[in-house]
């Protein structure tokens, strides 16, 4: 069952380049067969020649002989150009498909997977994938065909030889069987192990500031060698378990020579076959011989491929939990319902995070969320743009479920500024126009002002061309939170989310943010999260949370007189009244 699913998923990436394969299957016929003549060219040489000593004949025959190598030459250069060339093409596509697939699936499925695993898979597993389908299959078809070639070629010659040598088949085919399955569990473990490190490279580099201020160096380099070394672990075995199927082919391949040098040097003795025809004989079992050991080692290199399309396969046939499709609503208001919203996070299903949530927001208002870390703020947002769905409850936009709506149009209704933000490494253009990719260069200057970035980003020799390096490090904080309202501004949403927006940020760049915010909001449905006072005093209500729970709304001004609420407590830790 394993292995029909196997060749299923094989035959899906090859089936859209069957036509170049064909070709290519046809130069590795002409080049296979170039190979299998040449012996016979040989036989004829030293029985008709060489024996004779007809020195007339010897130069045809040594240009018939150069003309098959030349014809080998050629076709097999062909055949490893297209079968290579259609690899690239094959893997270029299941990489993007893989890629798309990634991108599809809902929020949750992250919670469970590792960025590094996703890497490796996306990597190394794929071409490991490519040389399986490509190089290695353009190999084995060859070296298959020259077998088959071969033996045909030693009936031929002479049957009773040729049944004799029919014994080893068996055994080898028993052995190959055997050493298949262990070297593609092998193999799969060994992408496993692999992955393991990729995960913690990406971790630690990713996180290099936080390594380097711990002083953890060298605790990272353990942690990378150990998974290196199970890795190892991994590829000891597989190799093991080839070399050994090798010595055994081989040893089997020499002592068939040896068998063949005692037999048919009787034959020849006897005057029962000819010494070209022992010449021929001999020749074509190394051909056979070379085959059937270059299969022994690429059967390796295929369990690999097998065990590294499980991997792939996994994620490009895993259906995500998230529909695309729903209604899109021609006009957008901006009133926010949570009705009765319990939740829990996947990873900790036993943890309820909201406990019947309910709250109301008008079109144009501005509410502030607050409360302690872990009560539930920033799940809120995640529930509102769809990231997750609640286990039970129900919430409204404009007086329609969540639910109808087609999640990628929600999406586009809501604009989030949030703590860190996220700059891709490409230009600040770029990075402000990815709100709205078809926005006018004017537009982009337009959203550049009014987020107070213009002015900065005019300073840098290469203006709104500067690139911003990864994850926008080339930025300071306050910097990254214009450019980042910059693109909400582009992006001129309904809804706005602003995620402790301000939190990180010194006095000064902290009211060029507040200004660009107060334009951004403007007009809009706002969720503020935050615990500073310049940031949630002037909203229309605030709802204070605890333990998953509102537990205290109203104005700022009012909930401030309740010297005994959360809310009061919050301030008097975090500000001076």
């Amino acid at each position: 069952m394993a292995r029909n699913e196997t060749l299923r998923r094989l035959s899906s990436i090859i089936q859209p380049e069957k036509k170049p394969l064909l070709l290519g299957l046809l130069f590795l016929v002409i080049s296979s067969g170039a190979s299998l003549i040449y012996p016979q060219l040989i036989r004829w040489m030293v029985d008709n020649v060489l024996q004779p000593k007809r020195y007339d004949l010897l130069l045809p025959a040594v240009g018939f002989l150069f003309s098959a190598f030349v014809v080998q030459g050629v076709f097999g250069s062909l055949r490893y150009y297209i079968f290579t060339l259609t690899g690239e093409r094959i893997v270029l596509r299941l990489r993007q498909k893989f890629y798309e697939r990634i991108l599809s699936q809902e929020v949750a499925f992250f919670d469970f997977q590792r960025t590094g695993d996703l890497m490796s898979r996306l990597a190394s597993d794929c071409t490991t994938l490519q040389n399986t389908v490509s190089v290695n299959v353009s190999q084995g078809l060859r070296n298959l065909g020259q077998v088959i070639g071969g033996f045909a070629f030693m009936f031929y010659t002479s049957w009773r030889l040729s049944a004799l040598m029919l014994l080893l088949v068996p055994p080898i085919s028993l052995a190959a069987f055997y050493f298949g399955k262990r070297i593609r569990k092998y193999s799969k473990e060994f992408q496993n192990a692999l992955a393991e490190g990729s995960i913690v490279a990406e971790e630690t580099i990713s996180g290099l500031r936080t390594v380097k201020s711990f002083v953890q160096e060298k605790a990272e380099v353990h942690r990378y060698q150990q998974a290196l070394s199970q890795s190892y672990v991994s590829a000891k075995s597989r190799t093991r378990a080839i070399a050994e199927f090798m010595t055994m082919a081989m040893t089997a391949g020499f002592g068939a020579v040896a068998f063949v040098l005692w037999y048919g040097g009787r034959e020849v003795i006897l005057s029962q076959m000819s010494i070209g025809d022992l010449t021929q004989f001999l020749l074509y079992l190394m051909i056979v011989a070379i085959g059937v050991g270059s299969l022994g080692s690429l059967w390796g290199d295929i369990m690999a491929g097998v065990g590294a399309s499980h991997r792939v396969f996994e994620i490009i046939e895993r259906t995500s939990e998230e529909k695309d499709e729903g209604e899109i609503r021609a006009q957008v208001e901006g009133c926010i319902e949570f009705h009765k919203v319990h939740f829990s996070y996947p990873t900790r299903t036993d943890i309820e995070v909201l406990k019947s949530i309910d709250f109301k927001i008008q079109p144009g208002q501005a509410v502030a969320l607050v409360g302690s870390s872990g009560s539930g703020k920033t799940t809120i947002a995640s529930l509102l743009t769809r990231f997750y769905e609640p286990q039970s409850g129900e919430i409204f936009l404009d007086g329609i479920s969540l639910t109808k709506m087609k999640p990628s149009w929600l999406r586009e209704q809501i604009g989030i500024v949030s703590q860190e933000p996220v700059l891709i490494s490409t230009t600040i253009e770029e990075n402000i126009r990815y709100g709205f990719p078809r926005a006018s260069d004017e537009d982009v200057i337009q959203a550049a002002r009014a987020a107070n970035a213009y002015d900065f980003i005019m300073g840098f020799p290469e203006a709104f061309k500067t690139r911003v390096g990864e994850k926008g490090i080339q930025l300071s904080g306050g910097q990254k939170q214009r450019v980042a309202i910059a693109r909400a501004l582009l992006k001129d949403p309904k809804i706005l989310i602003l995620d402790e927006a301000t939190s990180n940020l010194d006095a000064a760049s902290e009211h060029l943010v507040q200004e660009a915010l107060q334009r951004l909001m403007k007009g809009r449905t706002t969720l503020i999260i935050a615990h500073r006072l310049a940031t949630i005093k002037n909203a229309d209500t605030i709802f204070v949370l605890h333990h998953g729970q509102i537990i205290q709304h109203g104005r700022h001004e009012d909930l401030v007189k309740d010297t005994q609420g959360l809310y009061y407590q919050l301030l008097q830790r975090q500000f001076e009244l």
